[in-house]
């Protein structure tokens, strides 16, 4: 082997380096665009995003693994205070129409709502956001459907004459 193919060889070999640290450096750019556009997303957009950042991951095996535990740590985070907030944000949907005497809605808010409660559950939610959330539930199964106008059966109409008040007089 001539001196000009061990030059040619390192070269090559340098080439090879350069190109599989950019290819990193591309993936880990994206993951971190990915992990970045996970930070305020509602749930439903974790169906679309959460494949893409196991697709870059898995593209790039010379990844470090400390990183890639990080990307699915903070992804796993996310999605679970995504869930938090939606669960959150259904219940106090469903109160209000709750108050409004509104059953059906309130029935599907309440299923909505626990849904993305086991959502959260699954990814880590503490136990606080249960005993919570199943407080909430419990106060707004109780709310509304009490308030009765007119007459009812335990209290009727009250037909008797007033009395007059001769304490004042």
């Amino acid at each position: 082997m001539g001196v000009d193919q061990i030059m040619s060889l390192a070269q090559d070999l340098e080439r090879k380096k350069e190109f599989e640290r950019k290819v990193i450096e591309a993936a880990s750019a994206e993951c971190q665009r990915l992990v970045e556009a996970m930070r305020m997303a509602l749930p439903e957009e974790f169906e679309r995003l959460r494949p893409r950042l196991d697709e870059t991951i898995k593209r790039c095996p010379k990844l470090p693994v400390p990183f890639k535990r990080r990307m699915f740590s903070a992804a796993r985070h996310y999605e679970c205070t995504a869930n938090t907030r939606a669960a959150d944000r259904s219940l106090n949907l469903a109160l209000s129409r709750a108050r409004s005497d509104d059953v059906l809605e309130r029935n599907r808010l309440l299923g909505e709502a626990r849904r993305y409660a086991n959502m959260a559950t699954r990814l880590g939610a503490d136990a606080a956001f249960r005993t919570t959330l199943n407080r909430k539930i419990e106060i707004i199964l109780l709310t509304g459907g009490v308030e009765h106008k007119g007459p009812t059966i335990a209290k009727p109409l009250d037909t008797a004459p007033k009395i007059p008040n001769i304490a004042k007089q």
